[in-house]
């Protein structure tokens, strides 16, 4: 078949059970391959334009030719790529002939070459001006901010992916860069891509005034989607610009409420858990804690409540977890599991009372189910 030129596209381990590590943006969704990546892993890269192609048989085979432009990145001798100098990838592509594009290869017996990224004027300039990746993430980031909402789809995605990697103390650090007035307008648009309203949603949190707050409020009251994307940037961003009253307002209006819908309570999880680990001092951690035990109430979010409050060192609910273990609507195994591996972290705590409860628990726990602490003492031990 015919090839196409294709667009480039907080936390520990608690009783053996994963959660992501805080190290890139919270709210960016998964990484996307970068071109500064592309360019870093591979031994040459080329500016080039589209010549023409040989159709294989059967749609098979085939080969294209390209023309160099400019050498990018490559070593003098064999990869050396002039100006002028002639391209061939062993595959059949479609192409208009002077299409620019970027081709990164990598050195083998021949240079192996990745299929190409198309380049728009627009696109072009972009790589061109784009910041060597050894200089100060601050001058990087401050770059493909300018860049986030671009009308052309390569360098849109390349400057979101940019953001995708970076911790959130990067973006802190540029927050006087933020474009509050355009956060507002890309928030409020619904042609923007819904992936990009966490990330936005957040930058207007940390650069934003007491109107920008409305704004937030009202996208966590009335969500635009069943699945609403982005919802855990845009609950932080109002956090960070509301604090503790704002939390109050989302305890009542949806952790409260049994009529949520258990997205958009994993939504304002996801963000209670970043403003935990990167929140600072503007909200106590014990108003953290409270507003998660609301999240206890609903089976679909007791299992990961248990886990963050045992993760935070909430202590106060043996007691209510060993009432809610086997009870009814939350008598599943990982919710089981969830309860057993809080007691197992209580039982170290520092605290002599908190330990000795939750040893006493745990006692109780094995005569009842001796094969879920079982497993859970098993992944303990395997940490």
């Amino acid at each position: 078949m015919r090839q196409r030129f294709l667009f480039a596209g907080v936390v520990l381990l608690l009783t053996g059970w994963p959660m992501r590590v805080a190290q890139a943006c919270p709210f960016c969704g998964p990484p996307q391959t970068r071109l500064s990546e592309r360019l870093a892993k591979n031994d040459v890269a080329v500016i080039a334009e589209f010549l023409e192609t040989t159709p294989g048989k059967n749609g098979v085979g085939g080969e294209s030719r390209f023309r160099t432009i400019e050498r990018l990145r490559g070593p003098v001798g064999k990869l050396t790529f002039l100006k002028g100098d002639s391209i061939s990838l062993p595959r059949e592509l479609n192409g208009v002939r002077g299409q620019r594009c970027l081709l990164f290869g990598r050195k083998e017996d021949e240079v192996a070459w990745e299929s190409p990224v198309p380049l728009s004027d627009e696109a072009e300039r972009y790589v061109r001006m784009s910041p060597a990746a050894d200089d100060p993430v601050t001058k990087r980031l401050t770059y493909f901010l300018q860049h986030l909402e671009s009308a052309d789809a390569v360098v849109a995605m390349d400057s979101m992916a940019e953001f995708a990697v970076v911790p959130l103390s990067d973006v802190v650090a540029i927050s006087s860069k933020l474009p509050r007035e355009k956060l507002r307008i890309w928030l409020s648009d619904e042609r923007t891509v819904p992936h990009r309203l966490g990330l936005y949603g957040m930058m207007l949190g940390l650069c934003g005034m007491v109107d920008d707050a409305e704004l937030l409020r009202s996208m966590i009251e009335t969500p635009k989607s069943e699945f609403p994307l982005g919802l855990d940037g845009i609950t932080f961003g109002y956090l960070l610009l509301t604090k503790s009253e704002g939390l109050d307002a989302i305890d009542r209006n949806k952790l409260q409420p049994m009529t949520t819908k258990p997205e958009v309570l994993s939504s304002i999880m996801a963000a209670l858990r970043v403003m935990w680990t990167d929140g600072g001092d503007r909200i106590p951690r014990e108003r953290l804690r409270q507003s998660m035990r609301l999240c206890l109430n609903r089976p679909e979010t007791a299992e990961k409540a248990i886990t963050d409050l045992a993760r935070w060192e909430d202590w106060s609910l043996q007691d209510r977890l060993m009432s809610l273990y086997g009870a009814k609507d939350f008598d599943d195994r990982h919710t089981r599991q969830a309860i057993a591996g809080y007691f197992v972290v209580a039982s170290k705590s520092q605290s002599a009372a908190v330990k000795l409860q939750a040893r006493k628990n745990l006692d109780k726990l094995r005569e009842r189910d001796p094969e879920i602490v079982k497993d859970v003492e098993r992944f303990d031990r395997r940490k």
